[in-house]
């Protein structure tokens, strides 16, 4: 199910991006949603008690969150 979720995520991205065409006021919204979840996983990444989640995933994250916000942005 998180490919499914993920594949729809990065479809949204590459819409208000540009890359898919023209994106509409729902993908704007939408967009910032995902930066606010995207943001949200860094600090569950962050305080996770597994060390290699926080480790790789943490800075993953907030790469993901970085790019995120730039489209949101953009």
């Amino acid at each position: 199910m998180s490919v499914v979720l993920y594949a729809a995520f990065a479809a949204l991205l590459l819409r208000r991006a540009g890359a898919l065409g023209d994106a509409g006021a729902v993908s704007q919204v939408a967009t910032w949603v995902l930066f606010a979840y995207f943001g949200i996983g860094v600090l569950l990444n962050a305080i996770s008690r597994s060390r290699p989640e926080r480790i790789v995933m943490t800075p993953v994250s907030a790469v993901l969150t970085a790019c995120a916000v730039v489209i949101a942005r953009g």
